[in-house]
């Protein structure tokens, strides 16, 4: 026998946030229902929902421990699927302008270099296998309902393909819909206080080529990040093997530094990187299909739990609270700790006298810690460009200075590049915000 803390939970949303977050509540709640604008399951092409389907993904490892505590076997099921495991420290590069490339050094922590599609295919089917656990697809979340004055959420109002409205009952929703729309037009309809956003305008954008790249290139690395000359240059550039000699190649940059989407223009473009390993890789290479582009322009933090008002039993998650600069492969494994940490709360006190409300409150203040320091690593390299829009610490350079003094201490102390990649794959924040 359990405690159930209600009949029905409803998702916004089956992305990585949401399929988290449904297996984060399924154990407490009698029945939940996923609700998907797209009109298929996961498949080895990108959903239309995504439109950052076609970039690289890597799932940090603070992120993968996470998904793996919520589904046992998870790290199986993703290497059988395809997606490639990696040494944080030593299997993932990071060159420098003008100073080299870390040291090859193990340090246990892993991550996974993969598709975005590979990776909802796997976590939809550990989904899919709960019992308890309902997808309803070409489904469209149009309103969150409440009860008069908006003291509590009850529900979904819904409209399928064909564009009958229906009513989603639920006694929590949570809202994976990565923008946060059903939630902010829940708050604006019933006049309450908004939360405080921190936003970051940094008008990004990505460009993305697959290539086929043979064994003679002899690239001894997974995955592998080149660093811009910044603030004067925000051109940057990764690789990342998705199988075999297949390589995803993302190219990254600012205003007039904006990567092209034309093949030629890319591999010019690569030729302008502050190291020349990817170029070089390049020129051995095949190109495969067509060049995938994005833009993002700005990082948004939403203080729910901190200020604002929310109705009970509404709970944002993932991107819906925050969303990261991808460049830094945050999201999915942030998204990944607060499902994590939201089922820590339900499991410990699912048999006391806490209340569903406190349980929120609770996981509010657990995911502000979360994002804290993920924020932080992204926020200050982004605000040292001059064109960046947002409010910046008094001590700006002096932060950007002390990050820049620990990229050359880890280049011959390996204590100072273990705390670079322990913060760079979140497993510090993983640790230290646990439910006791």
């Amino acid at each position: 026998m359990k405690r159930l803390i209600g009949r029905q939970a409803v998702v916004i949303g089956a992305g990585i946030a949401g399929l988290a977050a449904a297996r984060a509540v399924a154990d407490f709640v009698g029945e939940v229902v996923i609700l998907e604008r797209d009109r298929t399951p996961p498949s080895e092409r990108p959903r239309p929902g995504v439109p950052q389907g076609r970039q690289p993904h890597l799932l940090m490892g603070g992120g993968l421990a996470a998904l793996a505590d919520l589904f046992p076997g998870f790290e199986d099921d993703l290497h059988r699927a395809g997606a490639l495991p990696f040494d944080a420290g030593y299997d993932a590069r990071c060159e420098l302008p003008d100073i080299g490339s870390l040291p090859k050094r193990e340090f246990g922590i892993m991550g996974v270099a993969t598709t975005r599609p590979i990776l909802e295919q796997v976590l939809a089917r550990r989904v899919a296998a709960l019992d308890n656990v309902t997808f309803r697809r070409k489904t469209r979340a149009l309103e969150i309902l409440t009860t008069p004055g908006g003291a509590k959420a009850v529900g979904v109002c819904v409209e399928n393909e064909g564009g009958e409205v229906d009513t989603v009952e639920a006694d929590l929703v949570l809202d994976a819909s990565g923008r946060a729309f059903p939630t902010m037009t829940c708050i604006a309809q019933k006049a309450l206080q908004p939360p405080r956003e921190t936003r970051i305008g940094i008008d990004l954008g990505y460009s993305t080529a697959t290539f086929m790249i043979p064994p003679s290139a002899e690239l001894d690395f997974t995955a592998l990040v080149t660093q811009p000359r910044a603030p004067a240059s925000s051109r940057t550039g990764y690789m990342t093997r998705i199988g075999g000699d297949r390589w995803q190649v993302l190219l990254v940059g600012r205003g007039d530094e904006q990567p092209p989407a034309s093949l030629p223009e890319f591999l010019a473009q690569a030729e302008l990187l502050a190291t020349s390993t990817i170029a070089s890789a390049l020129r051995m290479g095949r190109p495969i299909g067509e060049i995938a582009q994005f833009r993002f322009p700005e990082s948004v933090w939403r203080h729910f739990g901190v200020s604002g008002r929310l109705p009970a039993g509404l709970v944002p998650i993932g991107d819906s609270i925050c969303r990261f600069n991808p460049v830094y492969g945050q999201g999915m494994s942030v998204a990944a700790l607060e499902a994590r940490l939201l089922h820590e709360l339900l499991r410990n006190h699912v048999w006391t006298s806490v209340t569903l409300d406190e349980i929120v409150a609770e996981f509010f203040v657990g995911a502000q810690a979360l994002i804290e320091p993920a924020w932080r690593l992204a926020a200050l390299p982004d605000l040292g460009y001059p064109d960046a829009r947002g409010e910046r610490p008094a001590d700006l350079e002096e932060q950007l200075r002390r990050k820049a003094d620990l990229f050359r201490r880890a280049m011959h102390d390996s204590d100072a590049h273990r705390s670079l990649v322990e913060a760079q794959h979140l497993a510090r924040i993983a640790e230290t915000v646990a439910v006791a």
